[in-house]
């Protein structure tokens, strides 16, 4: 036995261990072993992915109907008089494999988002006080359903208007062919860029409904206070109507979709921050 520990103060000791004790019941771990446990949470959270885009290959004609069904729309509208064709298309030997790969890879994600979000969970709960520890479950019910509610919210409610708007809104004049006679180009669609631009659209609708439980958890560590959502909520309004004109087509429908649940999230906030505080 080395000299250092065979001389070693008892009472030194016992102090060293009752500190060691603290720090693993408050989560204190070394940047190493944080950097294991994210690696392995990451790896975990690859693989769920992994197995439910396997297995929404058995239910991939959903997961097509939900997605592509926009585009019949837009076809069907374009059979009107003095509209242009619309087709869909690819247009590279390989687009067939790379748009299911794409959309089991999407559908996979959307679906494992609850053990997602459950390893994301595990790692940041040392940091985390007590009594948003309890609440675990319900933050993490309340997480999928506010993701899932937003993914269907865009694409029962804002997609069909958005994707209408982009396709018609900025047809190019007719080409005149003769005094009595004239044709549209034609608007062909590669699936490839329909679907990138579908994933990114729904993903961030699905997301930015997790304002209130991102604020639930930064309120609970200090890092944001009721007073700051009440303080600016004329701001906030500001930030949003913008961000919807921006982002949203120049149709009033439409900006209304996203700017009416955006500001009811932002207020819930508030209020969830707020019962936060007077729990503590």
């Amino acid at each position: 036995m080395p000299l250092d520990q065979e001389f070693e103060d008892p009472a030194a000791k016992a102090a060293n261990d009752s500190l060691k004790k603290i720090r693993q019941d408050q989560g204190y771990m070394p940047m190493s072993a944080h950097l294991g446990e994210l690696r392995k949470r990451l790896m975990r959270a690859v693989l769920w992915i992994i197995a439910f885009s396997t297995a929404s290959y058995f239910f991939y004609n959903l997961v097509w109907t939900f997605i592509m069904g926009p585009v019949a729309d837009l076809i069907r509208k374009s059979k009107l008089p003095d509209m242009p064709k619309v087709t869909i298309m690819t247009t590279r030997l390989g687009d067939n494999f790379a748009v299911e790969f794409k959309i089991l890879l999407l559908a996979g994600f959307i679906l494992a988002f609850p053990f997602i979000l459950f390893e994301i969970w595990r790692f940041i709960t040392p940091a985390l006080s007590a009594a948003i520890r309890r609440w675990g479950s319900i933050i993490l019910i309340s997480s999928v359903a506010l993701f899932w509610c937003g993914v269907l919210f865009a694409r029962l409610v804002t997609w069909g208007t958005v994707a209408d708007f982009l396709v018609f809104q900025w047809l190019p004049p007719p080409i005149v062919l003769s005094a009595t006679e004239s044709v549209r180009p034609e608007i062909n669609l590669t699936i490839a860029d329909y679907l990138s631009f579908f994933t990114g659209f729904h993903l961030a609708f699905g997301l930015s409904f997790q304002l209130p439980i991102v604020s639930v958890l930064l309120g609970s560590i200090g890092v944001i206070s009721s007073s700051l959502f009440f303080r600016y909520w004329r701001h906030a309004i500001v930030v949003l109507c913008l961000f919807s004109i921006v982002v949203m087509p120049p149709d009033v429908f439409a900006m209304l979709t996203l700017m009416l649940p955006m500001m009811g999230l932002y207020f819930i906030s508030a209020v969830l921050v707020r019962l936060i505080e007077g729990h503590k």
